[in-house]
């Protein structure tokens, strides 16, 4: 078949959407497909073995951009020899969409409680978004749309009455030639580096956005647990990623925490933290799903999670990790980071396993699998639409 992916920037140098992107693009060209990327950046090494149809979107407010963005990719799109447009994204133009983003019609609801969500709806940054939402996903012409998790699955039913018969879940993979456990092998050596000892129990966060991924709340956790619980100097912390640090700094201070975080930002290294860590900890108010919830599984490490977010899929509580309903609620986390501390060495390292055997059910390559097939359903579904106007 004939491609076309849809996304802002393709490329393996960043995380998240961008590598997801670049991965599937060359999973599908592996699989002897035509494939073109269409949006605003590629890596240059990237375009020697994918075809890229580049968009400029002049500078301006953020709300003109993204609008101006979904509008010329749809542009671009309907100009091409495609068989099927499969967008990662907000874009015009799309024969099946990826929710890949978090759904703005639903963030502002959990991001800005009370009065001040009411009033996101003039914001026009959120108006535009929440507007291109409701027109992509109510465009006849989109056959399939793509979800991640549960999570979403029921927000897109509520939010804008898309039938679970358009919906098709594609969960996310994991590249299991960069995650996996063997990442443990630099664990003593790294916490030495930190001068975190192997007595103590090591918390790993990992996100672009402290505030929304409910640093504080972790933050919160710890300190009750060094007041409440004996031994629970033993947690230390580590933040990983250029989120807007000095006011958790502060916060981690003030809690008498400040020598058992360690902000280290962004890292290109981060199996190893994995391996170094002993549970990873991400209580986000709302994502379709954070890739670094598999990521960490995948090298062994037990999650604690919230259920309003996309990795509430991956964890069974006491198994691969913890879940908690509030991911404000300090006082649960806590609870959860508790029990963990008291289970047994051996205990522990059943955990590890379990992890372990729910990251090797989501390899990459299934994810690239699951993609090719629904696209083939939609250009066949598409070619009988039009012989069928055609007859």
């Amino acid at each position: 078949m004939r491609i076309a992916l849809v996304k802002n920037h393709c490329s393996l140098g960043r995380g998240g959407s961008e590598r997801y992107c670049a991965n599937l693009a060359l999973g599908l060209v592996k699989r002897g497909h035509d494939v073109t990327v269409i949006g605003r950046t590629m890596d240059l090494a990237l375009q020697e073995q994918l075809s890229f149809v580049q968009v400029h979107v002049p500078r301006g407010p953020s709300w003109t951009r993204n609008r101006r963005f979904a509008e010329r990719c749809g542009a671009a799109a309907r100009a091409g020899t495609f068989d099927v447009v499969y967008g990662l994204g907000r874009s015009f133009g799309l024969d099946a969409v990826r929710v890949t983003e978090r759904l703005q019609a639903h963030w502002i609801r959990v991001n800005y409680p009370g009065v001040l969500g009411r009033c996101q709806k003039w914001n026009p940054r959120h108006a535009t978004l929440i507007d291109l939402e409701r027109s992509i996903l109510a465009d006849e012409r989109i056959r399939r749309v793509a979800v991640q998790s549960s999570v979403d699955a029921r927000l897109l039913s509520d939010l804008y009455g898309v039938s679970t018969d358009k919906q098709i879940l594609i969960p996310n993979g994991v590249d299991l030639s960069l995650f996996h456990p063997t990442s443990t092998r630099d664990r003593r050596e790294l916490r030495h580096q930190l001068g975190i000892t192997e007595s103590d129990l090591l918390l790993v966060f990992a996100s672009m956005d402290f505030a929304g991924k409910g640093l504080g709340t972790v933050l919160e956790a710890m300190a009750f647990l060094k007041e409440h619980k004996s031994q629970a100097a033993r947690w230390q912390l580590v933040v990983l990623g250029n989120g807007h640090r000095r006011p958790f700094q502060r916060f981690a201070r003030k809690l008498g925490l400040g020598q058992a975080t360690h902000f280290l930002g962004r890292r290109d290294d981060m199996p190893r933290f994995y391996g170094a860590g002993d549970m990873f900890v991400l209580p986000t108010v709302y994502e379709p799903f954070p890739n670094v919830t598999l990521e960490s599984m995948a090298c062994g490490l037990p999650v604690v999670t919230s259920t309003t977010a996309g990795g509430v899929d991956l964890v069974k509580p006491g198994q691969t990790g913890y879940l908690v309903d509030d991911p404000s609620d300090s006082r649960a986390l806590a609870t959860c980071l508790s029990h963990f501390q008291d289970l047994t060495e051996a205990e522990r390292q059943a955990m590890n396993m379990a992890c372990l055997q729910r990251a090797a059910e989501r390899p990459f390559s299934a994810t690239v699998t699951a993609t090719e097939l629904m696209l083939e359903e939609v250009h066949l579904e598409a070619q009988a639409a039009r012989s069928n106007r055609a007859a």
